[in-house]
């Protein structure tokens, strides 16, 4: 039996949307999963079929973290990995893959020149230098690591209401990519009278408890009655718990939201500053995603905005919440939210994650359309688009074609 190491050094959502890879390779074999050493009690509530190796990878690690990643390495050393798949363009990870022969390694490796990029994580890096157009979502990124990944709506449980209320993710890591308590309270409420008024579970970490007392301020006193706040309450069972069977996530781009996707429960998500649904939104069939799309974004979240955050605008317009309630009452038609502002559904195809418009202007159509056929036509994919394109998608053959891999 084969035996594959994922090397996923990233955060609680990337984890997650590690998953096509992780269970694409578990059909094959034994998958060794290794993560930072805080996340791995949830690395084995997601795949309790993996072999999770926890390391000491972020900040300036203890003794005894130095120790635990010394003894690792040391069954790495011993463990006859037919591929290894790391994750991660990083210089540490790629450090660690330099143990094993390196035409075993896909994704990032280490040369004398630096880190080297695999084939297809090299298509991928070009493809993002137009974010607005890339047709990639990172789990599908990944899950072309490895050749023939497990069918994109096999990854995820379609979207199903579960009869257990709605939950509210109050912020995310990054707070220009979250909306206001004042914002959030009007969306909250919305959703709270479009599910005909139901329990109301406020979800984060004990960070985010000063943004769930401002949030209860804020909203009227019939919605308020009816919330648990859970913040800085859940570990990352109990986190998985209060999420299984909602009616409704309200979330910005966090881990809890790729979460909830993994579990099936429908995600209502609101996307501005740096978060693009294209890229991290949540997999699977029947969610929906707000996605704010001014001409400057998706930016990058570590510069400053020289717009004023004026990407937060069109989700303070009443616009936005007749188009959630229209959501959450399941109508034919969603009307438009207004300028400035998209709403997509979720979906698969051959590739992967491919979200349709519902409402909204999308001027990068057409441009993501031609990648998604590149990228259908360079992974050996049936077509993903019926349109026909007489100019090729500007990447080299040799930065698409993948090799074989040993074991297949």
């Amino acid at each position: 039996m084969a035996v594959f190491l994922v090397i996923q050094a990233a955060r609680f959502g990337d984890l997650v949307q590690s998953k096509r890879l992780v269970l694409t390779l578990a059909r094959r074999g034994t998958v060794h999963l290794a993560v930072d050493a805080a996340l791995a009690d949830l690395a084995r509530l997601l795949y309790p079929f993996a072999v999770v190796h926890g390391l000491a990878l972020h900040g300036t690690p203890t003794a005894s973290g130095l120790e635990a990643n010394k003894k690792v390495l040391a069954t790495w050393r011993t463990t006859h990995f037919d591929a290894v798949c790391n994750c991660n363009f990083s210089g540490l990870t790629a450090a660690l893959c330099r143990i094993f022969p390196q035409e075993r390694v896909h994704g990032y490796r280490w040369d004398a020149g630096g880190i080297v990029r695999s084939p297809w994580a090299r298509t991928g890096f070009l493809l993002s230098r137009k974010r607005c157009a890339s047709p990639l979502n990172l789990v599908d990124f990944w899950a072309h690591f490895a050749p023939e990944p497990l069918p994109a709506h096999a990854v995820n449980p379609p979207a199903r209401r579960g009869g257990q209320g709605l939950g509210v993710v109050l912020s995310g890591r990054e707070a220009r990519r979250s909306l206001p308590a004042a914002v959030l309270a009007n969306v909250v409420t919305t959703a709270f009278g479009a599910l005909g008024g139901t329990d109301i579970r406020l979800l984060g970490t004990a960070a985010e408890q000063p943004t769930a007392r401002r949030l209860l301020r804020l909203l009227p006193g019939h919605v308020r009655s009816r919330v648990r706040d859970l913040s800085g309450k859940t570990d990352w069972a109990g986190l998985s718990h209060a999420l299984a069977g909602l009616d409704a996530l309200i979330s910005p781009d966090t881990g809890s939201m790729h979460l909830a996707a993994h579990l099936g429960v429908p995600v209502l998500a609101f996307f501005l500053s740096s978060a693009w649904c294209h890229e991290t939104g949540p997999y699977g069939q029947g969610h929906h995603v707000w996605q704010a799309a001014p001409p400057c974004a998706p930016c990058l979240e570590s510069a400053p905005c020289p717009h004023g955050t004026a990407c937060l605008l069109p989700f303070e317009r009443r616009e936005l919440l007749r188009s959630v309630a229209a959501v959450l009452a399941q109508t034919l038609s969603v009307p438009d939210p207004g300028s400035g502002l998209q709403i997509w559904r979720t979906g698969v195809d051959a590739l992967g994650a491919a979200p349709r418009l519902i409402a909204g202007e999308d001027a990068h159509a057409p441009a993501r359309a031609q990648a998604r056929a590149f990228c259908a036509q360079s992974l050996r994919l049936p077509p993903c688009t019926q349109q026909k394109f007489d100019d090729p998608w500007p990447v080299d053959d040799t930065d698409w074609m993948l090799p074989p891999w040993r074991y297949c």
